[in-house]
């Protein structure tokens, strides 16, 4: 279940900017009269989330079956961190702005082929970041994260219908600064995880850490206790934030310095926003 919330998080913040892209292009064409390259916009669209899907099918196969476990949690998560970065630095600098940017695209006049492209690279970007992001929680738990990535999905294309249809006005700076500090969290705490499985990995081959290794009691709680990682509220704070009841040395060390770098960026990008609220 914390996965599913987890996930769902990730897909709809990407599948919203996907279908907000899409969305832009579509009534910038209507408007100028170039109702017939909507449908391109449609078929690339869904070309770019039919390729996403068997982009992460294919990853599925590929590492659920690799002998090395913990290597390949531990790489696939630092991955997915470092996506989640680059989503954040790229909704800073370019998601408030992002109707300006096609508008300006389009207004020299493309073709049909150059419709479809850029739609393909602007959806496709999207559905990529979903798959990276998501991988190492399909390896996981395969189901979960299916169940969390279709529920986000549908709540982000219910989003973007009231905005094509209902004239639902959303403000991009608000959004993008709000899932921004929500994904710095999911970022840590991959990095985290990420950090957790390799040090098990060296532990497993006899490697020493020293004090990097030796654990950390934060909290004393057992196994019946509603905050243990394994319990309903300890597993949600465990996926969204990375928490967990103790932790090695290292781990909080690179995931605590990751939720800090990632929040202090998104808060020094958004202060107008911040002083004004």
């Amino acid at each position: 279940m914390s996965e599913a919330l987890a996930t769902g998080l990730v897909a709809f913040r990407e599948a919203f900017e996907a279908i907000l892209l899409s969305t832009i292009i579509i009534m910038l064409l209507k408007k100028m009269g170039e109702h017939a390259k909507v449908k391109i916009v449609h078929a690339s669209a869904l070309l770019s989330v039919a390729l996403g899907v068997i982009l992460g099918a294919g990853i599925y196969t590929v590492f659920k079956g690799f002998p090395e476990k913990e290597l390949v949690e531990a790489g696939m998560s630092y991955l997915a961190a470092l996506v989640i970065g680059t989503v954040i630095v790229w909704g800073v600098r370019h998601g408030p702005k992002i109707k300006g940017e096609i508008e300006a695209k389009l207004a020299s006049g493309l073709s049909a082929s150059a419709v479809a492209i850029i739609t393909f690279i602007f959806v496709f970007r999207e559905v990529l970041e979903i798959v990276l992001i998501t991988a190492p929680f399909l390896v996981a738990n395969p189901m979960s994260t299916t169940v969390g990535v279709g529920a986000g999905t549908l709540g982000a294309l219910a989003l973007g219908v009231a905005v094509y249809w209902l004239g639902m006005r959303i403000n991009l700076r608000t959004f993008f600064m709000g899932t921004s500090i929500l994904l710095a969290f999911v970022a840590s705490g991959l990095v985290g995880y990420g950090t957790h499985e390799l040090l098990e990995w060296f532990e497993e081959e006899g490697i020493e850490l020293g004090i990097l290794g030796a654990k950390v009691q934060l909290l004393n709680v057992g196994e019946e206790s509603l905050l243990h990682p394994k319990n309903v509220i300890g597993g949600l704070l465990s996926v969204m934030v990375g928490y967990y009841h103790y932790m090695e040395i290292a781990r909080i060390v690179l995931q605590g310095a990751t939720l800090l770098l990632l929040l202090a960026y998104v808060i020094a990008a958004y202060r107008p926003t911040f002083k004004s609220s």
